[in-house]
């Protein structure tokens, strides 16, 4: 749920000050899953089929196919769709460096450990538009054997979410670090936040003092602080990441946590405030009459700026957090997931009152019918949200809302234009399309077109 400005190698990318940086090294790629012509502008957007073990690639705008193919990341084959025992690889998050996709699978080497697995632009330069690249073309006798992949091994329980850190290179990658298949009250193994420099041995490791880590965002530009949700006991802990690269390739250090003081909530999905701080979603984990979800807002000190509820009839389910550049007071994005009232709203903050309030709503991707399910009988919710630099292009996850009951699922990737004059609060989605119908149709005889949990999605805005 990031968005990775880059270039492929040797390409200058332009920043949001205008000047142009190198990233990278090595040929200019201009073909491929990852590729993007000379002189041409790419927005490929990359999806997390979590449960189907795949990851999708989109041109979202720009030069390239609308589906540009897939990434087959079924090493311990789950024939059938199956996801028990040892048959899910659970790929989740999604990092771009300038040079390759970064993907961490959550259950290998085995169920309870999870790696890191690199795809160079390079390597995907040769397949063409629309090819699913087979896991025996990079992976074969429990090692990396072509197309340039490295897979390491984190040697930790379920590393789920992870972030570029601009200055250094490095990977920033949150550890939930207990077992999402037993009861919450189990939760109780406290997190990490590693920094590995990709391609190099070992990583550094850092204590957030939280338990259960689930999402992590960078509170500035520069990734200088980072902020993590943390499920297992609900808090947020924050990050001091400016050490990061140089000679002594530095540790993230711990500047602060922040309790939430309800038990037993969902406190997975934050995003940057704009201002050094952060907001953090909680919610009951189901639908409730009489618990309310609400927004918590602190300062880069863990000191709290206010917190907001989600008033309704019964509970608001939080999906997704994205903040939306602003001249005036912050602005984000929030994909609610309850019932009939599901869909993708705009909040607004109040920094002198501490306060966030629904200000808008994304009304044409109610009546595009996003939440609508070509197939099955399983409705949908927004999943994820990924903004590019410019705060305009949107990419959308609709999954089906119980994934117990959802067969192939059925699941679909939008994206659509946001247009508005000065403030977010009254922005419109222009036209939204359907990325994920230039994919092979869903079919429920082959578990390969599935889609049943696109859970993750990470933008990468390519100057060719």
């Amino acid at each position: 749920m990031a968005v990775a400005t880059a270039c492929l190698p040797d390409n200058p990318s332009v920043d949001a000050g205008g000047e142009t940086t190198e990233t990278g090294g090595g040929e200019l790629v201009q073909t491929g899953l990852l590729g993007c012509p000379a002189g041409e502008a790419c927005t490929i957007l990359a999806v997390s089929q979590t449960l189907d073990d795949r990851v999708d690639l989109f041109t979202a705008a720009g030069a390239g196919p609308r589906y540009r193919g897939a990434l087959d990341l079924d090493i311990a084959p789950n024939l059938g769709g199956d996801i028990s025992g040892a048959s899910l690889d659970e790929p989740y998050g999604l990092a771009w460096d300038g040079d390759a996709l970064h993907v961490l699978l959550g259950h290998h080497p085995s169920r309870e450990l999870g790696s890191l697995v690199s795809f160079p632009a390079t390597g995907l330069g040769n397949y063409e538009a629309g090819a699913l690249v087979p896991v025996g073309d990079w992976f074969s006798g429990g090692e990396a054997t072509g197309l340039g992949v490295r897979v390491t091994s984190l040697a930790r329980t379920e590393p789920l979410s992870m972030l570029l850190h601009p200055a250094s290179g490095d990977l920033l990658i949150s550890v939930f670090a207990n077992d999402l298949m037993v009861p919450d009250a189990m939760w109780t193994e406290p997190s990490e936040l590693l920094a590995l420099t990709p391609g190099a041995a070992g990583v550094r490791v850092a204590d957030p003092g939280c338990a259960g880590a689930w999402g992590i965002v960078a509170l500035d530009a520069e990734a200088s602080a980072v902020a993590l949700a943390c499920d297992g006991d609900e808090r947020v802990a924050i990050l001091d990441t400016s050490a990061l690269g140089g000679s002594a390739n530095g540790t993230p250090s711990p500047i602060c946590v922040a309790q939430i003081p309800f038990m037993n909530k969902r406190v997975r999905y934050l995003a940057a405030d704009g201002l050094g701080g952060v907001i953090v979603s909680e919610h009951p984990p189901i639908i409730s009459s009489s618990e309310d979800a609400r927004l918590w807002w602190y300062d880069g000190d863990c000191q709290l700026r206010g917190f907001s509820e989600l008033e309704a009839d019964s509970s608001w389910i939080v999906r997704a957090l994205s903040l939306v550049p602003s001249a005036g007071q912050p602005r984000w994005l929030l994909a609610r997931a309850d019932g009939d009232l599901r869909g993708v709203v705009v909040v607004a903050g109040d920094t002198s009152a501490g306060t966030i309030t629904q200000c808008g709503r994304l009304t044409a991707l109610d009546d595009a019918g996003v939440w609508t399910a070509a197939g099955g009988t399983e409705p949908l919710r927004p999943h994820a949200l990924a903004l590019d630099s410019e705060g305009v292009g949107l990419a959308i996850a609709a999954s089906p809302a119980n994934y117990a009951n959802a067969g192939p699922g059925y699941g679909s990737v939008w994206w659509t234009q946001l247009e508005y004059d000065e403030d977010p609060c009254d922005a419109i989605a222009v036209d939204p399309i359907e990325l994920s119908a230039s994919a092979p149709a869903v079919d429920p005889q082959l578990p390969s077109t599935w889609s049943r949990a696109p859970d993750v999605l990470h933008l990468i805005e390519v100057q060719g």
